[in-house]
């Protein structure tokens, strides 16, 4: 058993506390900061106690610079690599608005000002949102391990889940078409052979078209491969064909095998055999050694095509990756049930599916429901003979008043007269 003394230095204002460390065979002592006997005491009992149940620990202080290093060489090597360009970008927007030099200086007041920071940098609540909740990951980490006593509380922001909801949305057969169209204005080549060009206005087009018969997201599908095992691949050795994902390429962290549908399957044998090789998907660039686009560039030449399609999905924003993504979802939506939907749009909730595709196709049911009732003149029969029904009613209530009349006329004769 660990026994905690109490003693007071003539040099020192408050009572410290020693006791034996078992391990080390060392004595510690620890300032109670208090000059109270009386609080003293209880902060030795309290120290005593944890001591020997094992609970007690005393946190440093920790560096933010040693933290983001053990948090990134610990945790995140475990992570799927989408997570941790996340987690960095939100590590060192922490480290332009706060600028903490220690990992206690992460508290309630300086992530209020974070928040106001990456408003004003112009950033989406949800943006802010999720860049919250990773750095409230890290920080349930740091907790866990000891290098701080308490996680504080972060701001609520209400608004972006309802912003996320409505981001966006489905695209038209007629509209995709308008973006297939818009390609040759927008991918534009200088000193370039015509062969050339049509090379890469035709991989842009593959890449659209890919889109929108997958679903994939934008990073998904720039990690598709025919051929490699430690990617994102196509299996076409079984009765149906698949996709492999692999955890590190995945959302939800797993290795999955999913179906691919039978649109996305054919366009995909429309490609020669000899040519199965490389990344399923190469939108190029047309400039040469630069060739291969960065993700980001692709999805802002995306876009571009949506603006030039005049394709609005929203009141300041135009047709993206994403939003093919949505039209694919929702074609499917009207023809699967919404287990199969999950699967299809590889979401790592049931919740996700029914909110963004099988929910909001109630309208469009009820719209459907209503036009088939006016075609079909279901009731007609009964609308008839309710007709008939009236107008007999009406032609009986005519009689009785007729009727009426008569006999209000008719001279009365008493019996005898």
């Amino acid at each position: 058993m660990i026994n905690v003394y109490l003693l007071k230095r003539k040099d020192s204002k408050y009572w410290q506390m020693r006791w034996v460390d078992p391990e080390t065979e060392l004595e510690k002592r620890e300032s109670t900061k208090t000059k109270l006997r009386r609080d003293a005491e209880r902060i030795q009992r309290s120290t005593e106690k944890a001591l020997n149940e094992g609970t007690y620990y005393k946190v440093v202080k920790t560096a933010w610079s040693d933290f983001r290093e053990r948090y990134e060489t610990e945790v995140i090597p475990g992570m799927a690599d989408n997570t941790a360009k996340i987690i960095s970008v939100s590590f060192n927007h922490v480290e332009k608005t706060i600028n903490p030099k220690t990992l206690k200086q992460i508290n309630g007041n300086s992530l209020s000002k974070f928040v106001k920071g990456l408003r004003e940098q112009g950033l989406r609540e949800i943006t802010i949102k999720d860049y919250l909740a990773h750095l409230q990951s890290a920080l349930n980490w740091a907790k866990s391990v000891r290098l701080i006593n308490v996680v504080p509380e972060f701001p609520k922001l209400k608004r972006a889940r309802s912003e996320k909801a409505m981001k966006g949305r489905p695209l038209t057969l007629e509209e995709f078409e308008r973006m297939l169209d818009a390609v040759p204005k927008v991918i534009k080549m200088v000193r370039s052979t015509k062969e050339d060009k049509a090379n890469v206005v035709n991989s842009w087009k593959f890449y659209l078209r890919g889109l929108w018969f997958s679903g994939l997201r934008l990073a998904e599908s720039l990690e598709l491969y025919w051929d490699r095992d430690d990617k994102l691949s196509l299996d076409f050795s079984g009765k149906y064909p698949m996709m492999r994902i692999v955890a590190e390429h995945e959302k939800g962290h797993k290795d999955r095998l999913l179906p691919i549908v039978p649109e996305f399957a054919e366009f995909l044998q429309e490609v020669p055999k000899d040519q199965r090789t490389g990344p399923v998907f190469n939108p190029l660039s047309g400039w040469g050694k630069r060739n291969k686009m960065t993700p980001m560039a692709i999805s802002k030449k995306v876009a571009k095509i949506g603006r030039k399609a005049n394709v609005a999905v929203s009141d300041d924003k135009f047709a993206s990756a994403h939003d093919l993504r949505r039209s694919f979802g929702e074609r499917w939506s009207q023809l699967i049930m919404p287990q199969a939907l999950m699967q299809l749009m590889r979401h790592e909730s049931m919740e996700t599916t029914l909110k963004f595709y099988v929910g909001r196709n109630a309208e469009k049911a009820a719209e459907a429901i209503y036009q088939a009732f006016n075609a079909s003149n279901i009731n007609k029969p009964f609308n008839n003979r309710d007709k008939s029904s009236e107008a007999e009613n009406i032609q009986n209530d005519k009689s009785l008043s007729n009727n009426d009349l008569q006999h209000e006329n008719t001279p009365t004769y008493k019996k005898g007269g």
